[in-house]
């Protein structure tokens, strides 16, 4: 019995190739429910509108997949693509005030790898970036893991709630609706998480509370939009234990003094509950076109 028919319905279902044009395709409409799970908006009385993107690693996976299905990419580049996701945490700067930048893979290697490694050196350079892809292949690896899902809370120690062991937030704000023009130069300073005991935490970011010094916004008074963000390291003030872990119920961001309420809070309910990908695996429509004319 021949296996085209059954294997050509397979990938219909699976990519969405073979029925009437909707205009969006099967990530497109995964990324929208993660976005509706991470996403979470308010109107106040005063008209202001605030809406805040908790950036999760399963997030930064469904846009990439988006991203990639938009472009028609390869699974190969789409994997490419998550691998310099990966190392764009992984070779970041961190605020060494809080603690965050052993988040740095160049730092880590330093202390539990080669304490003298010399970067003049070009053996030991290669050394390093063998040791540094090995890491990031491990992650993407993670990812792809046949016994999870692909979008879920949990990759490793560093990855899922967080973002490399940050909380991320995207935070929108507008007064198209509004006759004021509130104070928004030092909003990152007024822009606090709160977990389940009610203990509030400042961000923490190389520019202040700001993550780099561009996103900070760029006038004092919001006239139209603004989009700032703010990270928050996943850890107490004992620099160990977690703010965020599998057992949280809840979370709450609150901005202080942003028109005329006092306080405006953001709320997410834990834990977050991602939908399923359509396939682990992007299927070209040259596959499909090769299916469907054999």
């Amino acid at each position: 019995m021949s296996m085209r028919g059954p294997l050509l319905v397979l990938l219909c279902a699976l990519v969405g190739a073979c029925g009437p044009d909707t205009g969006q395709g099967p990530f497109a409409k995964v990324e929208e429910k993660v976005w509706r799970v991470v996403n979470r908006n308010h109107r106040g009385e005063d008209g202001l509108y605030v809406q805040a993107t908790f950036r999760t690693f399963a997030y930064e996976i469904a846009q990439a997949y988006k991203a990639a299905e938009a472009e028609e990419l390869s699974q190969e580049q789409l994997q490419s693509r998550l691998q310099q996701l990966v190392y764009s945490f992984v070779d970041a700067s961190y605020p060494a005030t809080d603690g965050t930048d052993i988040n740095n893979l160049y730092i880590q290697y330093l202390i539990y790898a080669n304490p003298n490694f010399d970067p003049t050196n070009k053996l030991e350079v290669r050394l390093f970036n063998s040791w540094r892809a090995q890491f990031v292949r491990r992650v993407v690896g993670k990812i792809y893991d046949i016994k999870y899902p692909v979008l879920r809370n949990n990759y490793d120690e560093r990855w899922g709630l967080t973002l490399y062991s940050r909380l991320v937030f995207a935070i929108h704000i507008d007064n198209k609706q509004s006759d004021l023009k509130p104070h928004i130069a030092d909003i990152g300073a007024r822009t606090f998480l709160v977990d389940e005991e009610g203990t509030r935490y400042a961000p923490s970011g190389l520019a202040g509370p700001y993550p780099y010094e561009y996103h900070r916004p760029e006038t004092d008074v919001l006239d139209g939009e603004i989009v700032y963000w703010v990270f928050f390291p996943n850890r107490k003030a004992d620099r160990k234990t977690p703010i965020l872990t599998s057992e949280s119920k809840f979370f709450t961001l609150e901005i202080e003094g942003l028109g005329e309420e006092p306080v405006r809070s953001l709320q997410w309910n834990m834990p977050l509950v991602y939908p399923k990908l359509p396939q682990r695996r992007l299927y070209s429509e040259a596959e499909v076109e090769e299916v469907a004319t054999e």
